[in-house]
């Protein structure tokens, strides 16, 4: 007969199956055995905000493995659960469902309410072979059903219920049901069910907590184990920092951690993983029903397949595509610092952690065992190191602020990253200084924290931009003129009149642009860091220069004369300014071709109206009449005037159209 023994908690950092899944499944006992309490082994706390947790155990044969979860935690391990077992197979796992009360009493005659009266039990027992005994009396045979029976009068009144049953012989007998009853139900199977109806109901009280049961197979003793992954708080790191002579500090990394899996750790085993890993979550328990779609019956006819229109990719290719070593991992152990010979240093922790460096994570195995209550906060130290760290101002123009930061270059020297986190900053002979917060920091790397103001120094901030042509092309009629951008920012320094400053001024990137300083120093992806030195009571200046080159283009038909001598005079190439102005003088003749051909037809448009005016006149004077003569002479004036004017427009639009010509045929030329 198989056991069932309760597994206890225990994390790993490896998820790799040891145990091979048994053929046939196995679904576990038929009858429950209660599981033995256990304790939390090992456990690690992602900053991703999940636990994984170990559970192991000593098992022999073939056995059950059970664990009690919250519910919440039931998508999680079912999406999660590991098991190892170095010389067995795993069946599976198998837990009540999201309404195991609601499932077990869909297919029984009776309800959980009902199992709490007997008539009423009986009642839904009908055809069921059961034996009875009250009032001293006994009967025997199937369930007809329980009617009721109304006695006495007013308040008086009392309801029986009595039980009507059928013997072997066919004779139908009734029984008084009374609270000396005693009720046999001679059924097997239905006792079997009601038995585990009782108890499902049971458990349904506590419906915020599931039995996960693992069947395993094997032979002989061994230890197994299982892991699974499941939320947690996020650990948080708290750093000390102590700036010490020599460009050197003393930090300190306390992690704070919080028991919130429900159950005390005793003797734990803890590490911290830091990182950024992706966290997923789906309902595995829930259950979800595939809407099927109404297809209608067709006949005679399919549509055409699609038409494959991409070529395959060989197999052994994609396999070779999708290959990669994984980067090899390294343990390291970093030796606590000295403690610093001043005022504020701090102890050193009782023990060092050992630090793994992943691929995308680094994990700190805490150095001795953890015990802490259910719902308790604990902070302690894991790192502990004396680490590079160079004070300078930095200066961010973007803050709008005349005063620069004062901030700590901390260089990570102790091979493995360091988590993000808060760190308080103490000075070696003034004690704390500030606040800042600390990026993660990979092993060899280095971050600036800013911790506070630094008021003795005041850097002002000058711009001076730009813009000058730098070439110009002339090729197909088209004109390419290449335009520098220049802007030169100037950062002048004031330094403190008590002590030399290191300033670092983080120029804004820009896209496009290309820079130029002595004083660059490194880059970001969004700053240039420039660095200079000021003595006490002293100034300095930094300039940096960005320039960014534009291309222009005009089609030479197009352009006008003035822009033609503005590229004239800007080009450095003698020759090309030189067919520029020729071209310049050339669009200007015509244009002022243009322009006395305009005129030209505005005077014959005043002529014209001039004319038809004295028409009308003429038409309204008396024939033979002096007025009308005039007129007359009047109007043959205008008709000289206007085919004076038409032979001049003749003349000024061959003018411009020999002019215009002369300009095509110089820039196909050019």
């Amino acid at each position: 007969m198989k056991t069932v023994k309760k597994a206890s908690l225990a994390t790993t950092r490896a998820a790799m199956l040891c145990a091979t899944v048994a053929a046939p499944f196995v679904t576990g006992p038929a009858g429950a055995v209660d599981a033995f309490t256990s304790e939390v082994e090992a456990i690690t706390l992602s900053s991703g905000g999940l636990a994984e947790i170990r559970r192991a155990a000593r098992i022999d044969g073939t056995e059950t493995l059970a664990i009690d979860v919250p519910l919440e935690q039931v998508d999680d391990i079912l999406k999660s659960l590991v098991v190892r077992d170095p010389s067995g197979t795993v069946g599976g796992l198998t837990l009540d469902g999201l309404s195991p009360v609601e499932e077990t009493f869909r297919r029984l005659p009776f309800q959980p309410d009902t199992m709490g009266s007997l008539p009423e039990l009986a009642a839904s027992l009908q055809g069921i072979p059961v034996r009875a005994s009250s009032g001293g009396r006994t009967v025997e045979g199937t369930v007809l059903g329980v009617g009721s029976e109304q006695r006495g009068t007013g308040d008086d009144a009392t309801t029986e219920r009595t039980l009507s049953l059928m013997t072997e012989t066919g004779q139908v007998e009734v029984l008084r049901l009374g609270t000396d009853t005693v009720f046999e139900i001679l059924d097997a199977a239905m006792r079997d069910k009601l038995r585990e109806a009782a108890a499902v109901s049971g458990r349904g009280r506590m419906d915020d907590v599931r039995r996960i049961s693992i069947a395993l197979q094997g032979d002989g003793a061994r230890d197994v184990s299982i892991s699974y992954v499941v939320p947690a708080p996020v650990w948080k790191t708290a750093y000390r920092l102590v700036s010490q002579e020599g460009g050197a500090a003393r930090l300190q990394a306390w992690a704070v951690i919080e028991n919130a899996t429900g159950e005390d750790w005793r003797d734990v085993a803890v590490t911290l993983s830091s990182g950024a890993p992706v966290t997923l979550a789906q309902r595995l328990h829930q259950r979800y029903w595939h809407e099927r779609p109404q297809v209608p019956v067709t006949a005679g006819s399919t549509t055409p397949p699609r038409i494959d229109n991409a070529a395959g990719m060989d197999a052994e290719v994609a396999a070779d595509a999708m290959g990669g070593a994984a980067r090899q991992r390294r343990a390291l152990t970093m030796a606590p610092a000295p403690a610093a010979a001043m005022e504020h240093a701090f102890a050193a922790p009782t023990g060092a952690a050992a630090t793994q460096e992943g691929q995308t994570s680094a994990s700190y195995r805490l150095p001795f065992p953890v015990a802490l209550k259910a719902g308790q906060t604990l902070s302690l130290p894991f790192i502990d190191a004396e680490v590079p760290a160079e004070q300078v101002s930095v200066f961010q123009p973007e803050r709008g602020e005349i005063h620069p930061v004062a901030a700590l270059f901390l260089e990570n020297r102790t091979e493995a990253s360091l988590p993000p986190g808060i760190l308080t900053v103490y000075d070696q002979r003034d004690g704390y200084v500030g606040d800042a917060q600390l990026a993660g920091v990979p092993g060899g790397e280095s971050r600036m924290v800013s911790f506070a103001a630094d008021r003795k120094v005041e850097i002002t901030t000058q711009t001076d931009p730009r813009e000058t042509v730098g070439r110009i092309a002339v090729a197909d009629g088209v004109l390419r003129a290449t335009s520098v951008s220049r802007l030169t920012t100037t950062y002048a320094i004031k330094g403190a009149t008590d002590a030399p400053r290191t300033v670092i001024v983080e120029h804004p990137r820009r896209d496009g642009w290309q820079i130029a300083s002595d004083a660059l120093a490194s880059s970001t992806p969004t700053h240039h860091r420039l660095r200079a030195t000021v003595e006490a009571g002293g100034t300095a200046e930094i300039k940096i220069t960005a320039e960014r080159s534009r291309i222009d283009s005009f089609a030479l038909v197009d352009a006008d004369a003035e822009a033609l001598f503005n590229w004239a005079g800007a080009t450095t190439d003698a020759q090309t300014a030189a067919k520029l102005t020729e071209l310049a003088e050339l669009r200007r003749n015509a244009v002022r071709a243009q322009l006395d051909m305009q005129e030209i037809e505005e005077a014959v448009a005043r002529t014209a109206g001039d004319q038809e005016r004295i028409r009308d006149n003429l038409a309204a004077a008396p024939g033979d009449s002096a007025l009308a003569k005039r007129y007359l002479a009047m109007l043959e004036k205008t008709e000289d005037e206007i085919a004076a004017l038409a032979t001049r427009r003749a003349a000024a639009e061959t003018r411009y159209r020999t002019l215009q010509d002369e300009v095509r045929d110089f820039i196909r030329t050019f």
